[in-house]
């Protein structure tokens, strides 16, 4: 069997991470075992000896990731970072409003809003202290609307505290990188299968609300609804 699928370009949409790619198997392989049938009336290549070759890709590179196991120290730490960005977020909706009533522009705390938003920790460490450098310069006025006086030194211990926990964050996500980048091949192999599955799945169910469970960006808002997370960097797909 020619398993030297195409990917097929996405347009627009949320494409699927590299390490999603498991779990975004197990969601389109449920549909595609209850519905091979169908599909295999149109595609007589999607046999059992295409379930059998997609359901031993997905198990080889599942075996893979189990290296990767997270510590529970490693598990903790991600939801501290998540919470305090989550937090911090939360206390510069009070700072925002603090801005706009003493006339100073916000635009700098909505930046740094965006960043913990989208768990951008990077670009939000760096915004912080510009907001603080900002905050100091109009410590007076800012006061006057009701910010505490120590808000300034409470930016700094944030700053420091998400740059800890990020760099550890990152640590792990370096070793998930690594696993595929010296393992890109299986994964591109898996990601063959499930665009095959998704394209002709596609076809078969076009204009039902079966198609949905084939489209990929439709998946993958699912899995994150599912996982509580969210994002969007680019892998090459299926619309």
């Amino acid at each position: 069997m020619d398993t030297n699928f195409k990917f097929y370009v996405m347009g627009a949409g949320i494409n699927p991470r590299k390490e999603e790619y498991t779990t975004l198997g197990d969601f389109i392989k449920v549909s595609f075992v209850r519905d091979q049938p169908l599909i295999v009336a149109r595609f007589p290549k999607m046999n059992a000896a295409f379930l059998t070759g997609f359901t031993g890709k997905l198990t080889e590179v599942r075996v893979l990731e189990s290296g990767l196991v997270l510590t529970e120290q490693q598990k903790a730490n991600k939801v501290s970072l998540d919470a305090e960005a989550a937090g911090l977020n939360k206390e510069l909706n009070f700072l925002s409003s603090y801005f706009a009533d003493a006339g100073l522009d916000t635009e700098v705390v909505s930046a740094l809003k965006k960043d913990l938003s989208k768990g951008n920790i990077e670009g939000a460490v760096l915004k912080i202290e510009s907001v603080k450098q900002y905050v100091v310069a109009n410590q007076a006025a800012l006061v006057a609307e009701g910010m505490a006086a120590g808000f300034a030194a409470t930016m700094t211990g944030h700053k420091t505290s998400l740059e800890q926990k990020n760099t550890a964050q990152n640590s792990v996500l370096n070793s998930h990188k690594t696993l595929i980048d010296n393992n890109k091949d299986k994964y591109a192999e898996l990601y063959g299968f499930i665009a095959k599955i998704a394209k002709n799945g596609k076809l078969v169910f076009d204009g039902t609300v079966t198609e949905d469970e084939y489209t990929i960006s439709k998946i993958i808002k699912r899995m994150r609804s599912f996982n509580g997370g969210s994002g969007d960097n680019p892998a090459p797909g299926v619309g």
